[in-house]
């Protein structure tokens, strides 16, 4: 969980103040965070499919924008809690339902994330302006490091709360509270039956992402690409 609250900071920062690097798109930074894990299928599944989802979502000035980076990364932490399938060796279907719904559901939640710390940078702005006009440097980078810190904070408890809450669905329906959840005999049973599901989707995720990126000059490039990416993947 800390791993994971960790990452999403990383991300958050990358995204909102720092770097402005692909490491805050979804299809880098939950590979990377599978990899860290030792679930890369997880990773690169979410992913795709986030990446995918808000491929087009641009943080233009004051508008409200859906962290789907965030959401990502709180679906990648919360199906990669559970084991794989022992049936099928893969991520359980029902894991990958649960993880996405609830990183979709943050991922929208965190439309407000941004307005409320674009509320405490006018006042630290402020703060900012009045030190620089004084020339007090110290004064001036202690304000620029407190913005640091409230970017920081931001995306550490959005993430925590967001894997939290992963957590706790799993726990509903595989953990203690085993009552609520399906039995272990019908999950087992779709699970043969879906167990192409999550590699299906994820190649029609990746196919969707590509054609964003073809040209006439280009597109035996992107074929050559999915084609050893499919392979290396396999």
């Amino acid at each position: 969980m800390w791993l994971a609250t960790l990452a999403g900071t990383v991300v958050y920062l990358d995204t909102s103040v720092i770097g402005q690097t692909l490491l805050g798109q979804p299809i880098i930074a939950c590979v990377l965070y599978g990899l860290l894990i030792d679930r890369p299928e997880v990773g690169l599944f979410f992913g795709v499919i986030f990446e995918l989802l808000w491929l087009a979502n641009l943080q233009i000035g004051a508008a409200k924008f859906s962290e789907g980076s965030l959401g990502a990364l709180i679906a990648t932490a919360t199906a990669a809690s559970v084991a794989p399938s022992e049936v099928t060796g893969e991520p359980s279907w029902f894991v990958l339902l649960l993880s996405t719904a609830v990183g979709l559901i943050f991922a929208h939640l965190g439309r407000e994330l941004a307005p409320l710390v674009r509320r405490s940078m006018n006042r630290i702005a402020e703060s900012y302006v009045n030190a620089a006009a004084r020339n007090d440097h110290a004064a001036a980078r202690g304000w620029t490091m407190a913005a640091l810190g409230i970017h920081g904070a931001a995306g550490f408890g959005f993430t925590l709360l967001g894997v939290a809450c992963g957590h706790l669905v799993m726990r509903l329906y595989f953990g203690e509270f085993y009552a609520l959840g399906p039995s272990t005999s019908a999950v087992e049973a779709t699970d043969i039956i879906c167990s192409g599901m999550w590699p299906a989707l994820l190649g029609a995720g990746a196919a969707a992402a590509m054609l964003q990126l073809v040209t006439r000059r280009n597109w035996i490039w992107v074929i050559v690409l999915g084609l050893a990416g499919g392979v290396l993947i396999r």
